[in-house]
């Protein structure tokens, strides 16, 4: 990797970092110069602005995602084990990169202009792509549950891990994974009840 480029990234860490630690509206590009060890006059000639700091960082967290899901997937092909690559890789990724999902979760709203469309349509297709996994393991077990809900709920499922998770390796973060996918897709496939009557 080009001296510019690892430079950049070694920057994005940096930002990625304080976002963290202090959340974007409180902090500062000296904040983050000074994680950098950089001057503030150095670090602008790498990221320009906080704002243009946080759309890289976010767009360098999905681009991470998206890469990884569809790696997963190239290794998988049942829906029901590509579903649990899925999970595998996306709490892989909450666990191994802490900082950077509590930006993605925090601070994403903060975005403006091109990187807010740039970002929110990165995710609007990540989540489109779990909404094509989760389709395609409820036609194959004949599911009445509402994919919308069923995905939304598996996202909510996976986002708290950072809340409660204090794993101190890979295959506790592995082991979560195929926990919430069995879990899951028990749930999902679970035959449709009629409510309870309410007395």
């Amino acid at each position: 990797m080009p001296g510019y480029d690892l430079r950049l990234q070694a920057a994005l860490d940096a930002a990625e970092s304080v976002f963290a630690e202090k959340s974007y509206g409180l902090a500062t590009m000296r904040d983050i110069a000074a994680a950098a060890n950089l001057s503030v006059a150095g670090l602008y000639y790498y990221l320009p602005s906080k704002q243009r700091a946080l759309g890289m960082v976010c767009g360098r967290a999905f681009q991470a995602l998206s890469e990884g899901l569809e790696r997963a997937l190239s290794e998988a092909a049942p829906p029901d084990s590509q579903l649990r690559a899925f999970v595998r890789h996306h709490v892989g990724f909450i666990t191994v990169s802490p900082a950077a999902y509590r930006v993605l979760l925090h601070d994403m709203e903060a975005l403006e202009g091109e990187d807010r469309v740039a970002v929110h349509e990165i995710r609007r297709r990540y989540f489109a792509r779990a909404a094509d996994l989760v389709i395609a393991v409820q036609q194959q077990r004949t599911s009445s549950i509402s994919t919308r809900i069923a995905t939304a709920a598996l996202f909510g499922m996976m986002n708290w891990t950072p809340m409660w998770y204090r794993g101190e390796n890979e295959s506790d973060a592995s082991h979560v994974a195929l926990e919430m996918s069995t879990l899951f897709l028990r749930g999902v496939a679970a035959p449709a009840e009629e409510p309870a009557a309410i007395a």
